[in-house]
């Protein structure tokens, strides 16, 4: 079986439970766009976010934090 590419959702989802707390949204990013192999400018991170706002899996705190719901991810208790 073929697994498929994660996604930027799916890289704040992974990074966010590592961290178990609320992360800023400047360092989540720049630690999605890191892990991607992309470089870190504006005109990168711009798309994250946007791709971000659309996953069901995160949540803004408020403040510039985000979370992961963990009620809303697959194979997690």
């Amino acid at each position: 079986m073929l697994s498929r590419k994660k996604t930027e959702a799916d890289l704040a989802v992974e990074i966010l439970l590592e961290h178990q707390e609320p992360m800023y949204y400047e360092t989540l990013l720049k630690e999605i766009a890191q892990r991607m192999g992309r470089d870190q400018q504006i005109s990168t991170l711009v798309p994250i976010y946007s791709r971000l706002n659309l996953d069901h899996r995160l949540q803004y705190q408020g403040d510039g934090y985000w979370y992961v719901d963990t009620k809303r991810v697959k194979g997690k208790d």
